[in-house]
């Protein structure tokens, strides 16, 4: 009886670390799902200086909100630096976070937002764009991905893409697979009722935007429209290089009351839709993930042990929850 008992609990155990092996492999479903609104909302509100007031362009908070974006990189265990450009005799800093792709390292996927505005507090252009790429940063540095990523906060956008194409030409001879700029994604005015965004880039460029349409139609409920070139956002220094790239705007952008206006503030009423912005940039993250190609999670799965099992013993005296924690080691690690 003693040795059937065993044996019955050992088919259990076997059971449900299938059914467990099964249920964890990561989705870009569940990737996705790590983009918070909440998390969305508190780094466009606290974290990047967008109250009425505020300057992103040439005042303090400039350097604050750049600061801000490099810490949260280093938080999410990305290689975090501040790429140097000179613009007018000045040298000034592209913010680039880094994750290593695990089987294919050298070829790149890319998301970027700039973090400079128009001497105003930039709340929508463009500290909506960056706040989604903190976000995707967030959400994507807790898994793996065969190909590497790239976080980009670039400078000087509003001077005429200084930071963006100082990084592009540096970079011009990497082999880079895509790249999305996030730029004004935050004004929504008819709510729900106008779920639609603009996706701009070149005719070469258009098996991209396909793909992102897609990506933000199906991972963020938002219906997108296709456009064609589009030389007025970080994307298109890439294209100038050769890259395929694209611009994901706001479908709105063209009649948004606050455009490079001191009202273009987190504090004027009824003027960011956070949940349209969040969702924006859960289709993005959709895309990212896609093109990337999830490879497993970072560090030991999170889901805890089965307790309930913490205390059962075969005939031998071995423990459950040895093999149970001697599983988890061997297998359930990302790299």
């Amino acid at each position: 009886m003693r040795t059937r008992t065993a044996a019955m609990l050992a088919a259990c155990v076997v059971a449900l670390l299938c059914a467990r092996t099964g249920a964890q492999a990561p989705t870009i479903t569940e990737v996705v799902s790590q983009v918070s609104q909440t998390v969305y909302t508190d780094y466009l509100n606290n974290q990047l200086y967008t109250r009425t007031g505020d300057n992103r362009g040439n005042g303090a908070e400039h350097d604050l909100a750049r600061t801000n974006i490099f810490n949260s990189f280093v938080s999410y265990g990305l290689q975090t630096s501040l790429s140097p450009f000179v613009y007018n005799s000045t040298t000034y800093y592209n913010v680039i976070g880094i994750l290593p792709g695990a089987t294919l390292p050298n070829e790149y996927v890319i998301v970027g937002a700039h973090y400079d505005s128009v001497n105003n507090p930039g709340a929508d252009d463009n500290a909506s764009g960056v706040a989604g790429v903190m976000s995707a940063a967030r959400a994507m540095s807790q898994y793996t991905w065969d190909r590497t990523l790239i976080f980009a906060a670039f400078d000087r956008e509003e001077q005429g893409l200084k930071g963006s194409a100082a990084w592009a030409n540096a970079h011009a001879s990497w082999d880079i697979k895509g790249m999305v700029s996030l730029d004004m994604i935050a004004y929504n005015p008819a709510g729900a009722t106008h779920n639609t965004a603009l996706i701009y880039g070149r005719a070469t460029s258009d098996p991209l935007k396909n793909a992102l349409s897609s990506a933000v139609n199906t991972y963020g409920g938002i219906a997108c429209t296709l456009m064609g070139q589009l030389d007025a956002s970080d994307h298109a220094p890439f294209e100038w290089n050769g890259f395929q790239a694209a611009l994901l705007i706001e479908g709105a952008v063209w009649s948004n009351p606050n455009y490079h206006k001191s009202t273009d503030s987190v504090d004027t009423p009824g003027y960011i839709d956070y949940t349209y912005a969040t969702s924006m940039t859960k289709g993005t993250v959709g895309w990212m993930a896609d093109v990337a190609g999830l490879n497993g999670r970072r560090g030991p799965d999170p889901v805890p042990e089965f307790g309930s099992l913490a205390g059962m013993t075969l005939g031998s005296g071995f423990t459950f929850v040895i093999a149970l924690r001697r599983f988890r080691t061997g297998t359930r690690r990302g790299l």
